[in-house]
């Protein structure tokens, strides 16, 4: 959506200055490309100055900008790598916050889940390596991104009781890869609880998604699109996540995934 805006306003622009200046109109041609590249560059710099003034200290509450802004970074992103994102299922997301699990193929995953689900606020639990990405470590952040240390199960607990907070205060959802890290082989690994647990305690229900082609987005050549897939297969309802266990919720949910990657396979 944002590169069309700035291919509408690079038209209007060549337009302008070839008809109101009396150019020649073969001048478009060079005309309309240099000045799309050049509102991209523009709100790339924009990010650039937006990060520096975020700031990297944690927020005590989502910080609104930076919730309202990432989606559309993410969006643009994707549009400048040539995904298209298909999703389905859509329909089934729950009104209340929820946690998202889902298979984990690439680092591509949440951005992708961002861009498609931006209508929402959802937020990830990602590893503390992430929070360096320069320009979009301070909007995740401020959004109220949290880190997880998977070496020190004591912070990795602390780290899930300030998601289940977020939750219940500011009505977001989580979004969290029970996997625990990307499977390079496109297998699903072993499931660990950590997803289960955070929607016990904050008594929302749990959304079972699966996305393929992720793992392509980065290796096409640029001008072939990247298609990938995000499919919402059904919520587990909180009634069931509390009356279930930790290792249930993490046997029926992998199910229900791999199930589901076998038709696509």
């Amino acid at each position: 959506m944002l590169n069309a805006v700035f291919l509408v306003l690079s038209v209007l622009g060549s337009c302008g200055i070839v008809f109101g200046g009396q150019i020649s109109p073969w001048w478009l041609f060079a005309l309309i490309p240099g000045l799309f590249l050049a509102c991209n560059l523009l709100y790339m710099i924009y990010l650039a100055i937006a990060a520096l003034l975020l700031g990297h200290r944690e927020p005590k509450r989502s910080n609104r900008f930076a919730l309202a802004n990432f989606p559309v970074f993410m969006r643009w992103l994707m549009q400048i790598l040539h995904v298209k994102i298909c999703l389905s299922g859509a329909e089934k997301l729950p009104p209340e916050p929820c946690v998202i699990a889902c298979n984990h193929r690439s680092v591509f995953d949440p951005m992708t889940t961002v861009a498609a689900l931006r209508r929402r606020k959802i937020l990830f639990i990602s590893k503390e390596s992430n929070f360096k990405i320069p320009i979009a470590s301070p909007f995740m952040v401020q959004a109220g991104y949290l880190a997880i240390d998977r070496e020190n199960g004591m912070r990795a607990l602390r780290t899930l009781k300030k998601a289940s907070e977020r939750m219940v205060e500011e009505g977001a959802d989580f979004g969290i890869y029970p996997e625990g890290t990307r499977s390079k082989t496109g297998e699903l690994l072993p499931f660990k609880t950590g997803a289960f647990y955070l929607a016990k305690k904050a008594g929302s229900p749990i959304v079972v998604m699966t996305v393929w082609g992720t793992e392509k987005v980065g290796k096409s050549l640029h001008w072939r699109r990247t298609r990938v897939d995000m499919d919402i297969l059904a919520v587990i309802d909180k009634e069931t996540v509390q009356n279930r266990s930790l290792e249930e919720l993490a046997e029926m949910t992998r199910g229900l995934i791999e199930e589901h990657l076998k038709t696509k396979s």
